[in-house]
């Protein structure tokens, strides 16, 4: 989707309650008319401007010198420091730049340690420092016998130069994303040249050095300073784009990847933003047949068709009058756009129900504080600095408003949200670069998994389209629909993960363009029910399998 959505990864030990991940994630973009892939196996593009795209790189980094973290991983003994890469790869010997790591070591013996994980479940701009504690979702017998490390890519967070453009941008009070008039609509047009102009202006060298081309080559570089032979992965959205792209250039580095949610790297990333209207949509439609469900609870309507209702109706009067005089329609989009991930269920309509019943905003400003970016755009920048350089744009204005007039009409909650985020690429002051090729042959055997309870981010087909391209990969999906029960533990996206990453063994592939292992989706929240207890703090941003993973 087209908003700096950040998704937050809750991974931190229950005994200290401490939130030590956090994954920033938009749904976002992808091309508009998307070009088929290539029929020899990969989705091929060429890579200017420095980017190696072909595998190997000559560069060595030098070794990371780390020291105990103090973003919060401290309390797990994680250790952080500095990975030195080059700026550009066709230049190993010139300007360096600081990409920051994290690292929770194993606790296994040194005949069980399987090697490094890396982890990536953000979306482009999004850091990932934290993620070093998403093992502590598996269970020990599997998670203790790997390294876990965590990395805010190059210009992101904590790394070394980072770029920003204009940190004002995401006030509480912006105008609403639907367009109201052609006043309101140039409006927007201008916040979007604007923002480009601002990026410009910084005249950074991030701005032509942040392709996925370049962070994969960070991340090759990373697993060479850690003295590995190959790496394990695991990445979701963008992270499992990086995979695919790392899993291409790279494929004899690969030991083993999950790929949760693939991107379909035709789509990269114009015509990606447009096909999470739909979904989006779904999600709204979905959340409200569950709130109304739960009227009881919630008193926002007793049908989907009401809650709906009462969304948009109060989208309107914050257009006219915001909320507590501060928040506007744009944050209350913002803030549903959350809908996505069914773990934020409970949040929304408690938040939704405080806002329409008694105006307490105090719900409303949590959650958005904790999710979007206020004081700074790193996030939405270095998502620019990637996407608009990643694959080419539209140039036309007529194309871009066409397309999300086209999409407003039938599915209208995020179509122009979606937009507005990454219109900035219209105007970007930095040339595209084609797709990085994804796929081929000699491309590893690799764990995909889907969840299809409304997730936005991946849909079926592009999952089929990345296992088409993957010839070795497996598809495990969950239901598209969730289910009555608790899914059976004999047949889960996470038990296929704990197996994968204990030993190896991956589903059978089946033949035809059909996932491998069908699954039935987790069950919807129940808020009347007393909260669970679990041996890990809960996921909120993927899909839930890694969580799902969690032997109890």
């Amino acid at each position: 989707m087209g908003i700096p959505v950040k998704r937050h990864v809750k991974a931190a030990a229950a005994v200290i309650g401490l939130l030590v991940g956090c994954a920033t994630l938009s749904p976002l973009p992808a091309q508009a008319d998307p070009e088929p892939a290539n029929r020899s196996g990969g989705h091929h593009g060429g890579h200017h401007g420095g980017q190696h795209g072909g595998g190997e790189t000559s560069y060595q980094p030098p070794p990371i010198e780390w020291s105990p973290c103090t973003n919060g991983l401290q309390f797990l003994g994680g250790e952080c420091g500095h990975l030195v890469v080059p700026l550009d790869y066709a230049r190993p010997q010139g300007k360096k730049i600081k990409v920051a790591v994290s690292r929770l070591k194993h606790t296994s013996d040194e005949a069980s340690y399987q090697g490094v994980m890396v982890v990536n479940l953000t979306w482009p701009g999004g850091s990932g420092l934290g993620q070093a504690s998403v093992g502590k979702l598996l269970p020990e017998f599997v998670s203790g016998t790997y390294d876990w490390v965590g990395f805010d890519p190059r210009g992101v967070g904590a790394s070394e130069p980072t770029l920003s453009c204009d940190p004002g941008i995401n006030g509480y009070d912006r105008m609403a994303y639907e367009p109201s008039s052609p006043r309101h609509l140039a409006a927007q047009i201008k916040v979007a040249k604007d923002y480009s102009a601002a990026c410009a202006r910084t005249r950074s060298d991030l701005l032509r050095h942040a392709t996925t081309a370049h962070t994969a080559n960070d991340l090759d570089s990373l697993r060479k300073a850690l003295g590995q032979e190959q790496l394990n992965y695991y990445g979701y959205v963008y992270g499992a784009y990086l995979g695919q792209v790392y899993g291409t250039m790279f494929p004899a580095r690969v030991r083993r990847m999950v790929i949760d949610s693939a991107v379909d790297p035709r789509h990269a990333w114009f015509g990606y933003n447009l096909n999470q209207n739909y979904p989006l949509d779904q999600n709204l439609a979905a959340f409200s047949a569950w709130t109304a469900k739960h009227d009881s609870i919630y008193h926002l309507g007793t049908t989907e068709a009401a809650v709906r209702k009462k969304y948009y109706d109060t989208l309107a009067k914050l257009a006219k009058k915001p909320a507590g005089g501060v928040f506007g329609p744009a944050v209350w989009t913002d803030v549903f756009l959350l809908a996505y991930n069914t773990n934020h269920w409970q949040e929304l309509a408690t938040l939704f129900s405080a806002v329409v019943n008694t105006g307490d905003t105090a719900l409303l400003k949590q959650v958005y504080d904790a999710n979007y970016p206020t004081v700074t755009d790193n996030n939405q920048a270095m998502a620019l600095a990637t996407m608009c350089t990643d694959a080419p744009w539209p140039r036309d204005w007529d194309t871009w408003l066409r397309v999300t007039e086209r999409d407003y009409r039938k599915v209208p909650f995020a179509a122009w949200a979606d937009m507005w985020f990454v219109a900035s690429c219209q105007s970007w002051s930095v040339p595209p670069q084609r797709p990085a090729a994804v796929g081929g042959p000699k491309t590893p055997s690799v764990l995909m998994v889907l969840d299809r309870t409304i997730d936005p981010s991946s849909t079926y087909e592009g999952s089929l389209a990345v296992r088409k391209l993957f010839p070795k990969a497996v598809l495990v999906e969950s239901g598209p629909t969730p289910a009555e029960t608790a899914t059976p533990e004999s047949c889960s996206p996470g038990r296929s993960i704990v197996e994968y990453l204990l030993n190896g063994t991956l589903p059978a592939r089946v033949a035809g363009n059909t996932s491998d292992l069908k699954c039935p989706a987790a069950p919807l929240p129940n808020p009347a029910a007393p909260a669970a207890k679990s041996a890990a703090p809960p996921v909120a941003g993927f899909s839930g399998a890694l969580a799902a993973a969690t032997v109890r």
